[in-house]
């Protein structure tokens, strides 16, 4: 029984703990998809970010822009752009930005 109530304790630790350790999410970044073509070409541009607590940024650096990730990739069109977010901790995150286009 004492086996038991130590995995069910557990279980309730590790699901309220649930994306506070480690989170790896993509989702849209542009969400007016009308008539979108599909892009040809991906190109990404990140930047890291540590922060403490969660809210205060310290340090980031990289560039992430879709402006930015279009001229320096010579891109002509710019169809649409996907965000990419990995943190530990909610201190150290990355933020991938992949934009597709021709």
């Amino acid at each position: 029984m004492r086996s038991f109530l130590v995995l069910i304790l557990a279980g309730l630790g590790f699901s309220l703990l649930s994306g506070c350790l480690y989170v790896h999410t993509v989702e849209p970044f542009t969400t007016d998809m009308n008539r979108t073509p599909v892009g040809t070409i991906q190109k990404t541009g990140s930047v890291q970010v540590i922060a403490f607590p969660p809210n205060y940024q310290l340090v980031a650096w990289g560039k992430a822009a879709i402006g930015e990730v279009a001229k320096r990739e010579a891109m002509n069109e710019v169809y649409f752009a996907d965000l990419e977010t990995f943190s530990i901790l909610h201190v150290w995150n990355k933020y991938t930005l992949h934009v597709y286009g021709k």
